[in-house]
């Protein structure tokens, strides 16, 4: 439900700004909200395709992971594309309690999102879902095991365009 809010909130500042110029990009540095205090990097490898990597902190441990993504124009909204692809990821936190101090997992993701650039601005836009499946966690739940499917990860992304 907060992803989808996410996804209509960006899909709004897109059609509200629309009336800028589109900019391609090769680079572009930021934050990833969603994820906690989290940096990203995105650099295409050709026209289509991309690789984001981001690293953080969060909830008193660390995110960290990539993706690749492949690009595709919405023909109906200029300068937006959407954009699929998988990576992985890796993150920490402490909770503290002193039974549940600390956790960490490793897993795969699907990612599915939108890209939006403007021309006015040295600014990307983006919101991604990042549906994750844990490969290897630490968590030793006493009431049973939890699922390993993790459906809520995903960010909404600013990024300053480097080399503009």
């Amino acid at each position: 439900m907060k992803t989808l809010r996410l996804l209509f909130a960006t899909l709004f500042v897109v059609a509200f700004l629309s009336g800028t110029n589109a900019q391609d990009y090769k680079s572009a540095i930021g934050a990833k909200l969603g994820y906690g205090l989290v940096a990203s990097y995105k650099t295409f490898l050709n026209e289509k395709s991309a690789v984001d990597i981001f690293g953080g902190i969060r909830w008193g441990g660390i995110a960290a992971g990539a993706y690749y993504e492949i690009h595709k124009p919405i023909k109906s909204v200029e300068r937006l594309k959407w954009y699929w692809g998988g990576g992985a990821s890796f993150t920490t936190w402490d909770y503290g309690y002193a039974d549940y101090d600390s956790y960490y997992e490793l897993g795969v993701s699907g990612v599915l999102g939108l890209d939006y650039t403007f021309d006015d601005y040295p600014v990307n836009v983006s919101v991604d879902w990042a549906p994750t499946i844990v490969l290897v966690d630490s968590w030793d739940y006493p009431y049973g095991s939890l699922s390993r499917f993790r459906s809520g990860y995903g960010a909404f992304s600013v990024r300053y365009i480097l080399g503009k």
